[in-house]
């Protein structure tokens, strides 16, 4: 039986601080790579030849669509794979890609899910896209951005199915003056595309999204109920909507609403962690602590199914557990249970490497909440008491507890390592007034006095 091939198509303009590793991902699959560049001035074309890309050229004319129906028409494999410089093919999706490359008789489209790095460098918002399809004349792009093939699927009587398959893109996580320029290119053509389409619920849809992206939440919202109200969107989009209008109205200072539609999207699905999310936020913003607790902790059950593949759900977010533990411990400082702030924290060491940052962003939480014995018990059991960071930490801590003595003992510690720190010098010299050793005080302030004035004639 002959193999069924595919094809591999990009469009591309100026991405060689990506291509190499997006190709890299997908050239154990791929049969042909088409990629269409829109315009490079840099060494995409030549990266991408290097793979043994065929490279064609496109006009850019403000319509992706147009342009991924350009790349798509140099497609000689029996299934189609598109997808951006910035995003990779999981390693582990390598083999089940392989596996649905079957022959069809029917224009058929897999939903592939894509996790959307975001800015924080460790959230992901969770989406899904027809990125696999079968290479179908009647097949085809829409859109001027956010382009799709759904329509001209569902026209044609072709099948949508489900993947395990999975991309990470990484475009969401470049910087902000990188997303800005994006974001504000994407939204002139959203304009376009509104003014061309009004009725088009999905262009109102992804304007909103652009314009929460920006931080204008007012027209983010007018975009989102219109969608709202012309939408026949399918189940998982029509959820994310609901949960982009309590987002909105959350961010508006408007918790009555933000909680309704945070209620309609969980009444359509429970299985998600977006709404569990928002509503955590929604109680968290009105002080009413536990019941954010509540929130979180469903959220963390969801969040732990999805990050271990016990659950799959289209159109949702994926946090850090390191974070919703972080956040946790911080709600139960609130309520004043240090155990289980306690119990949360040391759960987070035992996730990762106790880096001296980490412990840090600890130790200053619970000095934030005066949970001083809490803080020193942390800091002497899981980390190198000898580390200066950690030792100043520990000294700030005793200061707190008005620990004078056991300060001293701490900063005469760094001291022995650190001879000419200002900083440990004068802290010491004060700790000494403090307990009425106005002699040894004096005496560090001296020896301060003298590494001033050593430094000025070695600067001269």
């Amino acid at each position: 039986m002959q193999k069924t091939k595919l094809s591999v198509c990009m469009i591309v303009k100026n991405e060689e601080q990506f291509i190499a590793d997006c190709l890299k991902s997908v050239q154990p699959v791929a049969d042909q790579i088409v990629v269409v560049d829109t315009g490079s001035t840099d060494q995409t074309v030549e990266i991408a030849r290097s793979f043994g890309a065929e490279v064609h050229n496109f006009k850019w004319c403000d319509d992706f669509a147009a342009a991924r129906n350009a790349s798509i028409k140099y497609a000689k494999g029996d299934w189609i794979f598109w997808l951006d410089a910035d995003e990779r093919l999981e390693a582990d999706s390598l083999k089940p890609l392989k596996q649905l490359l079957k022959p069809e008789k029917r224009p058929v489209a897999y939903l592939i899910t894509i996790k959307n790095l975001l800015a924080d460098g460790k959230t992901f918002k969770l989406s899904t896209g027809h990125r696999l399809f079968t290479n179908h004349k009647k097949l085809y792009f829409e859109g001027r951005v956010h382009e799709q093939i759904v329509y001209s699927l569902a026209r044609n009587g072709g099948e949508e199915r489900p993947s395990n398959i999975r991309l990470l893109h990484l475009g969401y996580g470049l910087g902000a003056e990188v997303q800005a320029r994006k974001d504000q290119r994407n939204r002139e053509l959203l304009l376009k595309m509104v003014e061309e389409q009004p009725n088009n619920a999905y262009a109102h849809y992804t304007l909103g999204q652009n314009y929460g992206l920006a931080g204008n939440h007012q027209k983010a919202l007018k975009h989102y109920l219109i969608a709202l109200e012309k939408q026949k969107f399918q189940k998982s989009l029509a959820r994310q909507l609901l949960n982009n209008i309590s987002e909105a109205y959350l961010k508006l200072g408007n918790f009555t609403e933000a909680k309704r539609f945070a209620e309609q999207s969980l009444k359509m699905s429970n299985q998600q962690i977006g709404a569990y999310y928002l509503q955590y936020k929604i109680a968290q913003a009105q002080d009413q602590i536990s019941e954010a607790v509540q929130w979180l902790q469903r959220l963390r059950e969801k969040n732990l199914a999805v990050s271990k593949g016990r659950l799959q759900i289209e159109n949702d977010i994926l946090l850090s557990d390191n974070d919703i533990l972080f956040s946790m411990a911080e709600l139960f400082l609130k309520l004043n249970e240090l155990s289980k702030a306690e119990s949360c924290l040391t759960e987070i060491i035992g996730h990762s490497d106790a880096t001296n940052d980490l412990i840090k962003k600890m130790a200053n939480l619970l000095i934030r909440y005066q949970a001083y014995e809490l803080c020193l018990k942390l800091l002497q059991k899981h980390m190198n008491t000898t580390d200066v960071e950690i030792l100043d930490l520990i000294g700030v801590v005793q200061i707190k507890q008005q620990n004078f003595i056991g300060a001293i003992q701490t900063y005469t510690q760094i001291l022995q390592q650190q001879p000419n720190n200002f900083e440990v010098i004068k802290r010491l010299a004060g700790l000494f007034f403090k307990i009425g050793e106005k002699e040894k005080g004096e005496s560090l302030l001296k020896i301060l006095n003298d590494l001033n004035q050593f430094n000025q004639v070695s600067m001269q």
